[in-house]
């Protein structure tokens, strides 16, 4: 019944190259009825087709597979770039290939336990070196560094900026490193400031490259040392102009704490106990009561300790005293108040130039 529809359309004849109307009609109609009839047997035929050429397909299918596969481990001329511009060639003939950076492609190996590897190893196996050894070091190099003493508080911290300014390097205490580095980035390095009560520890701190001291709190050993040290050019004691109260020191912040007279005497008495002509030259800077402020106002000048004080502000107060640097005494002390004042403002060569040691 099957095999009867189907070549009935096969081999219906033709009367014309166009073929009359009845015949297409009829080979329509054959072929709608075969189509219906014979979908089972076609099914099956799919399915032979399907299992006959599954191999090809899957042989073409796993040819695909392998050209992507090609494709994409070869690399391209802007993935060399890439890898060059990261710096891979140069960590992995730094490294190795077995580095953390890798060949490109390649698999990277497994830690070690504990994680330590070679360069802990080599870590652990690097001497530390002896104080004596970085004293020596610092021996061989020219000094340029300022100590500013409590830079946590607002003077402390505008004068490190004006040292900073002037791009001179600063060693400082009384912040953390972390502290200190996020303040003022890598241009300050930080000392613990417990080390100003031991002599020796304050010592040692000035030898690591201090030319000069700029002192705005308690000078603890400090006097001491840069008494003894040889190689301090010039300290700074930052005071406060006025008369010292009894409750100063609790209740007067900053500039109250500032106006102790004995800060500057400690410093006065260390350098004549040591009697030696490397004692380095002393300032005494006595600014009124410092107040917020941007600097480019009038400053004066006076001396005697008379005046009943004054104020200044933040910016005009550390500009004066990092000044103090660049006109150190010829001998003695020099000592003298410096607050704001009305009029005309004059130059820092020509105030300097009239104080009187």
């Amino acid at each position: 019944m099957y095999h009867a529809t189907i070549p009935t359309a096969a081999v219906a004849p033709r009367a014309s190259p166009h073929g009359s109307r009845a015949w297409r009609r009829s080979k329509h109609t054959t072929t709608l009825s075969s189509a219906r009839f014979v979908a089972p047997s076609h099914a099956a035929t799919r399915d032979d087709s399907v299992s006959v050429s599954s191999p090809l397909r899957v042989a073409r299918h796993e040819k695909r597979s392998r050209s992507r596969v090609l494709v994409r481990a070869k690399k391209g001329f802007f993935d060399d770039m890439l890898d060059v511009m990261e710096g891979g060639p140069k960590l992995r003939k730094w490294y190795g290939q077995d580095s953390s950076v890798g060949a490109p492609g390649a698999e990277r190996p497994d830690p070690p336990p504990g994680g330590g590897g070679d360069a802990k190893k080599d870590a652990d196996d690097t001497p530390t070196p002896s104080r004596q050894d970085v004293v020596k070091a610092w021996d061989k190099q020219p000094r340029r560094a300022t100590l500013v003493t409590d830079v946590d508080t607002a003077l402390g911290e505008a004068i490190v900026v004006q040292l900073i300014v002037a791009k001179q390097p600063v060693v400082a205490t009384g912040l953390s490193a972390d502290a200190c580095a996020s303040r003022f980035g890598p241009y300050v390095t930080a000392q613990d400031a417990a080390d100003l009560k031991d002599e020796s520890e304050a010592a040692y701190m000035l030898r690591k490259g201090v030319r000069a001291v700029i002192c705005c709190g308690e000078p603890g050993a400090l006097p001491a040392a840069a008494a003894k040290d040889g190689k301090v050019k010039h300290v700074v004691v930052v005071g406060s102009c006025g008369k010292a109260g009894v409750f100063d020191a609790v209740f007067g912040g900053e500039d109250g704490r500032r106006k102790d007279p004995k800060r500057a005497e400690a410093f006065v008495k260390a350098f004549e106990a040591c009697g030696g002509n490397e004692v380095p030259a002393l300032t005494v800077v006595r600014p009124g009561t410092v107040r917020p402020g941007l600097g480019g106002k009038a400053v004066a000048f006076s001396q005697g300790g008379g005046g009943g004080g004054g104020a200044i502000n933040l910016e005009d107060a550390a500009e004066c005293v990092v000044r103090c640097l660049g006109a150190p005494p010829k001998k003695g002390v020099l000592t003298f108040d410096a607050v704001e004042t009305s009029g005309e403002r004059r130059s820092w060569k020509a105030l300097f130039g009239e104080l009187a040691a």
